[in-house]
């Protein structure tokens, strides 16, 4: 019964679709939701597109990018009104949460609404489960790819007796990846079974459903790439970027259990699965005066963990002559220690968590009016999260690079020491990692343990002054607090072990954190066209303030994260025209984030030519001036094409600390993984029964690490698709990612966070490790309705 799967930071920051929707309405995946039997928003310029065509993972939606450092978990989702999920390092979202037949309704919240409504910095997913229809209807989906891809989705709802309803789901799938494994044949290995039960009454509806998910999986993503000055790369002798797997190959994590100092044998998978139970309580009541009350409880019980190979440097392992001088090292296969090896050789830190429980309680209750003028809607949400004891071992680890490497353990030829810890000027060669080829057990270990507590009052006012103009204003007043205990780097030198041995520090903190939004519309000229073809133009202005405070996850480490409430202040001003050929938003950005908190890994090489990581929570500003153009072209019936361009320079501030004694800043630099020029294109077309689409998003030069002293070339995202509808309750579907079969590096470059100009030199044409998009790939699939 275990788990799926952690994403490793792809701090991607820029502007993109989120800027321009701060206003209006949000819009779902027009591509690829367009054929779902779920309710979503019609297309509209100036509003997030596409948001499922994800060119990282097809398990859940992509990053929009909002000008500032994305969450390491990714756009926040919600499922009937709630975050599925409180903390993404003790579970990820798409470990309970996938988009199957059982949403009756998605959509995507703007940063303005996502802010007021879920507590968060970015763009959201919103959806909400089928309650039930009046007459007896199923959708059963099928979907594969050409890697083997195996998913089946079924939904059926209908009518019981006396205003009863029901709906179920069940959602199956088995993902090989794009590479194959020695692990498992299938790296995504979830289960997810809804089911509801719902009464409508006169004034409204009450209903609960219960949700199990199960998911047990691998979703790191890097290769080794040979890497050149001008930010391309090509790939290792032997290895396909993206095709060949760079999990090492035993899939076992040998390391000492942080909890009880026992030496332990996990299953990457099995050990760090997910297993979720969901009750939600939800439903809704209008009273006489035509005020409306929606609610939803929930008790969320989570037992997961997290598997997290943090890979480094590529070094070499050279053969050995019969004279070797100190710090030479000779290199072995873990599984056959008499087999020698030589070629180049992959360092890096495996973190781990294995599961831990976590229970979460959560309410939002809303009431709400809407009248000719005013539509206002006040609300109460809590939210309860309690983790018992989450803990995450390390260990220093290597492997060869190949395909599907296998461990490697290594001797170090060097002087012996006497009683007294003095040399003895003999020399011989020392075992440094364990039989495993493991060493450094728990160096970095992390824990946490305790609650998190969120309560807020919250409010919203959509306000039609007059014919022209329109004002939208929002408040969230907010209480949060944690309460629990850490393993501090007092209590570890005290402990002086390596596991949660000894005493642990309370931490007890609260925070008031304030969020007001202000949105205008004025339809500067709302008759420039005729009744049978309107023509109009206005301005737009947004306003927005958010105050946020951190997480119990944060103190893990051993250093104390500093935990201080970071302040969003944000403005824009733009100008929209529409037309019923042509609809366009035009808006200049300004956003800032301050105390953005990063627990960063480090690595410093040692002069005997070993690597010493060490993590450490930064904490820095980023502040971004960014221009946004929206279009959206309608020419002829059928036809329909969707642009965006957006420019900006996201640029960090008060970006100094000190690691392994010596000082960096970084204040200054562009941020990392972030393009200053963004551009989507997404054409379609329509005819009969038919549907061809497609999706492009180029992104320009982006820096690799935080220095700025690599990059990684500008590169196109694409995908297309041809939709063929057989009739009103059969319909096929064929699609592509990554059309023009890239096989770039994205994302970051793995321990270069200190990396000087004068020392990237000495890694072009040099091997790395890296984050890369999906390769080329074909998904089949096919949909029934009855």
């Amino acid at each position: 019964m275990k788990r799926k799967y952690y994403s490793r930071a792809l701090l991607v920051a820029a502007l993109a679709a989120s800027t321009s929707s701060w206003h209006l309405n949000a819009q779902t995946t027009h591509r690829k939701a367009a054929s779902d039997s779920v309710k979503v928003a019609n297309p509209k310029a100036g509003e997030t597109a596409n948001v499922m065509l994800n060119a990282s993972s097809d398990s859940g939606p992509r990053v929009v990018n909002i000008g500032l450092p994305a969450s390491v978990g990714g756009t926040v989702i919600l499922e009937n009104g709630l975050p599925v999920t409180y903390d993404y390092m003790g579970q990820m979202p798409t470990l309970l949460w996938r988009q199957d037949n059982g949403i009756a309704k998605f959509g995507v919240l703007n940063i303005t609404e996502t802010a007021l409504l879920a507590s968060d910095v970015g763009v959201s997913v919103s959806t909400w489960t089928n309650r039930g229809t009046d007459k007896t209807k199923g959708t059963i989906s099928f979907t594969t790819n050409s890697f083997g891809l195996l998913r089946g989705d079924v939904g059926i709802s209908g009518p019981l007796k006396n205003n009863w309803f029901y709906s179920a789901s069940a959602f199956i799938n088995m993902d090989p990846g794009t590479f194959r494994s020695n692990i498992s044949t299938f790296l995504d290995k979830t289960q997810i079974y809804k089911g509801v039960i719902n009464k409508k009454y006169n004034r409204g509806q009450i209903g609960v459903q219960y949700k199990y998910a199960y998911s047990e999986g691998i979703s790191t993503k890097q290769s080794p790439y040979i890497y050149h000055q001008d930010g391309t790369v090509d790939k290792v002798d032997g290895f396909k970027i993206g095709r060949d797997s760079y999990l090492e190959q035993s899939g076992m994590i040998h390391t000492i259990d942080p909890l009880t100092g026992k030496n332990v044998s996990w299953d990457a998978m099995q050990d760090a699965a997910s297993i979720s139970h969901v009750i939600d309580l939800m439903g809704d009541h209008r009273f006489k005066n035509n005020m409306k009350l929606a609610y939803t409880l929930r008790y969320h019980y989570a037992n997961s963990g997290m598997y997290n190979p943090y890979l480094s440097n590529i070094s070499t392992a050279s053969k050995v002559g019969d004279n070797p001088k100190a710090g030479d090292k000779r290199y072995y296969y873990a599984d056959n220690p008499d087999a020698p090896y030589t070629g180049l050789v992959q360092n890096g830190m495996m973190i781990f968590a294995p599961q831990s429980v976590k229970n979460t309680l959560m309410a939002r209750i809303e009431l709400s009016k809407k009248t000719k003028k005013h539509h206002w809607m006040v609300g109460f949400h809590n939210w309860y999260y309690n983790a018992d004891k989450a803990n995450m071992a390390t260990y220093s680890y290597q492997f060869e690079v190949a395909p599907n490497p296998k461990a490697l353990i290594y001797e170090q030829y060097g002087e012996t020491l006497d009683a007294n810890g003095n040399g003895t000027g003999n020399y011989e060669w020392k075992k440094i990692t364990d039989a495993n080829g493991n060493r450094n057990h728990n160096k970095s270990v992390q824990y946490y343990n305790g609650v998190d507590n969120k309560m807020a009052l919250v409010g919203t006012e959509k306000w039609t002054i007059t014919d022209k103009l329109s004002l939208d204003l929002g408040a969230r007043l907010e209480w949060q607090r944690i309460d629990g205990d850490w393993y501090s780097e007092a209590d570890r030198q005290a402990g002086a072990t390596n596991w949660v041995s000894g005493n642990t520090t309370s931490v007890k903190k609260d925070w008031f954190n304030v969020t007001g939004t202000a949105s205008a519309m004025y339809k500067a000229f709302p008759n420039l066209g005729t009744e049978t073809r309107p023509i109009n133009l206005g301005f737009l202005a947004d306003l927005m303030y958010i105050q946020q405070a951190g997480k119990l996850s944060m103190y893990a480490g051993a250093d104390d994260p500093g935990i201080e409430k970071c302040e969003i202040p944000g403005f824009s001003f733009g100008v929209y025209f529409n037309h019923p050929m042509i609809n366009v938003v035009s808006k200049v950005t300004k956003i800032k984030r301050t105390n953005f908190k990063n627990n960063s890994t480090f690595n410093k090489k040692e002069a005997d030519g070993s690597t010493t990581t060490e993590k450490q929570t930064i904490s820095y500003d980023v502040n971004t001036l960014g221009w946004t153009t929206d279009v959206l072209f309608k020419p002829f019936k059928g036809f329909e094409l969707h642009a965006l361009l957006t420019l900006q320079n996201p640029k960090y501030e008060n970006y100094e600390f000190e690691v392994f004694g010596q000082q960096y800043s970084n204040s200054g630099n562009v941020a990392r993984s972030v393009s200053k020029t963004l551009i989507e294109i997404d054409p379609s077309y329509s005819w009969g029964k038919f549907k061809i689409w497609a999706s492009a998003r180029y992104f320009s030069k982006e820096y690799a690490n935080y220095p700025n002293t690599l990059t990684f070339a500008g590169r196109w995202e694409t995908f297309a698709g041809l939709n063929y509808r057989y009739d009103k309750n059969i319909d096929f579907s064929i699609s592509a990612v990554n059309l023009l079969n890239q096989s770039g590096a994205q994302g970051s470059i793995s321990g270069t966070n200190t990396t000087t100009a004068q020392e990237a030199v000495a890694l072009y044409d040099q091997p790395l490790v890296g984050t890369y998009i999906r390769p080329f790939t074909i998904e089949f699939k096919t949909r029934i309705r009855f």
